[in-house]
């Protein structure tokens, strides 16, 4: 089971000039919305079907559903597929020669959302491909790995929230508990948003707006970036450093650091402009109210887009957005509505059985 994520924070700074990739800051959470793929390993080629979902079926017509069903095939059963990647990286990496999958992916993750469904289906054939053949890679080499596939798959390898900095691949896994637990209504209009296309936007906003977005300390952040300093070393063999910070009392209380208090996406300064029906779904998440009066804790864009979200305390809060917003004029523009929680666990588990 592959599930999706939410970015509650997400700042962008400078470009690292190792790879012209943005360092970023985040605080990313899963939720409990999955891809499930199925496989079996075999000594021919790589093959891989993609197919919808069950929650993604409940939500097409038939004509929207043969749509859907033509543009997963044409743009996710390719040899760039990241899942044949991440295997084929695996195999490689472990030294075997004339290995592939045969592999079936149920899609329930939409594509170009910023949910990281992509990167969290490569870091779980990762993760699997490492357990049946006894575990011959550790966590930093499977990093290795997860690194040259993309910036969201390092923290899918490992099973907690966490914050994410440097180009993706700094992950300090948060102790449990210490982030409050949240309802997610998802709201995925019928459009995409490419990673590239949305920091090109960025910079093309920060030269022409002549603004220092790229510096993170000047934002406010200082007290967040304290906790990557004192983990320097955090690529060494195993982590050891990194997992002593984690486990320690600092990590334990976030309220120190104002971390999960606040929501706050910088892709928002340009995305929302560029697509005015985000704009709205924002501005009525951030507005609405249920029948009990209780405002949702925060209408956001996750990751890049094009998904917006609305942040509940309880199920019922959460339910009744997702009923209402069927309602509202920019809903013709919405393509899915998915109803997720933070944690988790006891789902993933009934789903695995």
């Amino acid at each position: 089971m592959a599930p999706a994520k939410v970015n509650l924070i997400l700042k962008i700074g400078e470009k690292n000039p190792a790879n012209n990739l943005h360092y970023i800051f985040s605080i990313i959470r899963r939720i409990s919305v999955f891809d499930r793929i199925t496989f079996e390993i075999n000594e021919d080629r790589n093959k891989l079907k993609v197919i919808p979902g069950k929650t993604v079926l409940k939500q097409l017509d038939k004509k929207e559903l043969q749509e859907y069903t033509d543009n997963l095939e044409k743009k996710l059963s390719g040899d760039d597929n990241l899942i044949i990647k991440a295997s084929d990286l695996f195999f490689d990496k472990i030294n075997l020669k004339n290995k592939y999958i045969n592999a079936a992916v149920e899609k329930n993750i939409p594509m170009q959302a910023g949910l990281g469904g992509g990167s969290s289906d490569a870091a779980g054939m990762l993760n699997i491909l490492n357990r049946i053949y006894n575990n011959p890679l550790n966590y930093d080499e499977l990093n290795s790995i997860a690194i040259k596939l993309g910036s969201d798959v390092s923290f899918f390898l490992k099973e907690k929230d966490a914050l994410v900095a440097g180009n993706g691949e700094i992950i300090i896994p948060v102790a449990e508990k210490s982030l409050k637990k949240y309802y997610i209504a998802v709201i995925v209009p019928k459009f995409g948003i490419s990673t590239k296309e949305a920091y090109e936007a960025f910079d093309d906003l920060v030269l022409t707006k002549k603004i220092n977005y790229y510096n993170i300390l000047n934002l406010n952040f200082s007290s967040k970036l304290d906790i990557i300093k004192k983990i320097n070393n955090v690529n060494d063999p195993d982590s050891n450093n990194a997992k002593k910070y984690c486990e320690s009392d600092k990590l334990k209380d976030l309220n120190e650091l104002s971390i999960g208090s606040e929501f706050e996406n910088d892709f928002e300064n340009v995305i929302l402009d560029m697509y005015p029906v985000l704009k709205d779904i924002k501005n009525y998440t951030i507005q609405q109210v249920t029948n009990k009066n209780v405002k949702a804790e925060a209408g956001m864009l996750s990751g890049s887009g094009s998904a917006m979200f609305g942040v509940f305390k309880t199920k019922k809060d959460a339910s009744a957005y997702r009923a209402d917003i069927k309602n509202k004029t920019f809903s013709s523009q919405i393509k899915f509505i998915f109803l997720g929680e933070t944690d988790f666990k006891e789902k993933l588990n009934q789903l695995k059985s």
